[in-house]
């Protein structure tokens, strides 16, 4: 698994695509303000009496809720610190946000800082938690839900091969890496990422099929993302810890690249974003 998301996410247009070609103006679009800027913003809990660091597994640590209405949610996964994500929809009515999938968060969300929070998950009982709310403090475009219209790979080594694969379905990319002669393994599961976020509180989060999801922290300077991406059994090890953003044809483009460790296999992704509202 980790061998073939190594090979995903290398980065750079295909040159069998000509990027003046597909894009003739790299013109910025004008996307209006995703419908839940006034109400994005990441909590970390903790217990009554535990930091959220050492939380019991299986307790609620953090959620992401962000300007495009998706929620992230972060459970303790096991005693070593591990957090698992999933994902869904949210709503809000007045302090009260509904997490599809999960049940409701009550409090108040007019300011950042410590606030208290009531958990009260669906067929659960009601747990009263302190929390640290983060807002966005920030505005910038980039800064929502992106649908991954498309996945342009590159991939140079003993052979240069480039594909476009609609969206970005794990066991498709593995298995054209392998008809190429780059090593790939045959266990890919059929997993998709279904959306990235990008947010205001700077999180960077890939969700899949699976309704799983993995999360970092990146900085925005310009047009270039800087991040860390730790291991995770789920998710990517990025052998880059950078990515350059564009625009162009209404869409962004954001492009990763990098050289797998020990090997003379290098290349890129580009992911071909559309906003997800």
């Amino acid at each position: 698994m980790k061998t073939i998301l190594k090979f995903t996410v290398l980065a750079a247009v295909l040159p069998l695509l000509s990027a003046c070609d597909i894009f003739p103006e790299n013109d910025e679009p004008v996307l209006p303000e995703p419908a839940f800027s006034a109400y994005a913003g990441h909590l970390t809990l903790a217990t009554p009496s535990t930091k959220a660091s050492s939380a019991p597994v299986g307790s609620v640590v953090s959620v992401e809720l962000t300007e495009s209405g998706l929620y992230f949610l972060g459970k303790m996964a096991d005693a070593k610190g591990s957090v698992q994500y999933s994902t869904g929809k949210y709503s809000v009515s007045g302090n009260e946000y509904k997490l599809a999938g999960y049940g409701s968060l009550f409090f108040d969300n007019s300011r950042a800082g410590s606030v208290p929070v009531a958990l009260a998950p669906d067929g659960g009982s009601v747990e009263e938690v302190q929390a640290t709310f983060l807002k966005p403090t920030a505005s910038n475009k980039v800064y929502r839900a992106w649908n991954i219209d498309k996945t342009r790979l590159t991939v140079k080594g003993w052979t240069t091969v480039g594909a476009d694969f609609d969206g970005c379905n794990f066991q498709e990319i593995a298995a054209f890496l392998r008809a190429n002669s780059h090593k790939a393994p045959t266990d890919v599961p059929d997993r998709s990422i279904t959306s990235l976020s990008l947010t205001g509180t700077e999180k960077m989060i890939f969700a899949y099929s699976d309704g799983f999801a993995d999360m970092t922290e990146f900085s925005l300077a310009g047009n270039v993302i800087t991040y860390t991406w730790p291991e995770r059994p789920r998710g990517f090890t990025f052998e880059s810890d950078a990515a350059v953003i564009e625009y162009a044809d209404g869409k962004c483009l954001l492009t990763i690249s990098g050289r797998i460790q020990n090997s003379s296999t290098s290349g890129s992704v580009t992911f071909v974003l559309s906003p997800l509202e």
